[in-house]
């Protein structure tokens, strides 16, 4: 199920995703766990990493990368940083933390795709 959901999300963004690269997918009992590196048009990265527990997803980073593996934007939802009136979803972008709408692959693409257009 996670692979499905992972490849028809990518299928909705072929015009910048190229490829799905160094996929790791691990199920156990009602755990399933993503790792996938997402090839863009440019050259650059989305590194992604899903946790999902009974279906549900628990625990999710995506982190958008230069050529030369400096992040972009990075997106998690990782409980430290408590003052984003998102809390616990927020993003990194460049030497600041701000809150993130983007929650999901599908949504981080979205945002990646505007701002590249």
């Amino acid at each position: 199920m996670i692979e499905e959901n992972l490849r028809k999300t990518v299928a909705e963004f072929t015009e910048i995703v190229e490829s799905i690269e160094d996929l790791e997918i691990v199920e156990r009992d009602a755990v399933s766990k993503l790792k996938a590196k997402l090839r863009l048009f440019d050259g650059s990265m989305l590194w992604t990493r899903e946790v999902w527990v009974k279906g549900a997803m628990e625990a999710y980073s995506y982190y958008w990368l230069r050529t030369d593996e400096t992040v972009i934007i990075g997106w998690d939802n990782a409980p430290h940083h408590q003052s984003v009136s998102t809390f616990p979803h927020h993003k990194h972008l460049y030497d600041r933390i701000e809150e993130s709408q983007e929650r999901e692959m599908g949504q981080v693409l979205n945002f990646i795709k505007q701002f590249l257009e």
